[in-house]
């Protein structure tokens, strides 16, 4: 009965009727149950950081987020001022996500602060 509960808790919380399970953007769709990603270069499967820093900043869409924002929400540790870490995975998403890498659409660059998803988009 106790599993039963739990099961039923669980699937009630968790996979409620009409929860969002994709994320639609011009050209860009998360799939948030399939952690994958579907553009015009192709569907991809991320690996869990790509992903759920994606995620973090197309939840937060139009918001300046700071490099300490996104490494303790994505990380779930505290930031130490190291942007190696966060750079390479925005690098990585932009070469997979957008068609002209060296031009994003979709995760921008606010100098001296952080990143913005676009929400124009």
């Amino acid at each position: 009965a106790r599993i039963a509960s739990l099961i039923r808790r669980y699937t009630r919380f968790n996979h409620q009727a009409g929860a969002v399970q994709k994320l639609d953007f011009d050209g860009l769709q998360i799939d948030l149950e399939n952690r994958s990603v579907t553009t015009s270069n192709g569907t991809f499967e991320l690996p869990p950081k790509e992903f759920d820093l994606l995620l973090y900043c197309a939840k937060h869409q139009g918001k300046i987020l700071t490099k300490q924002q996104i490494y303790e929400e994505v990380w779930g540790e505290e930031y130490f001022y190291d942007d190696s870490n966060i750079m390479a995975i925005i690098s990585r998403l932009r070469k997979k996500l957008e068609v002209n890498p060296s031009s994003p659409k979709y995760i921008q660059t606010v100098k001296g602060i952080g990143y913005r998803f676009n929400k124009e988009v």
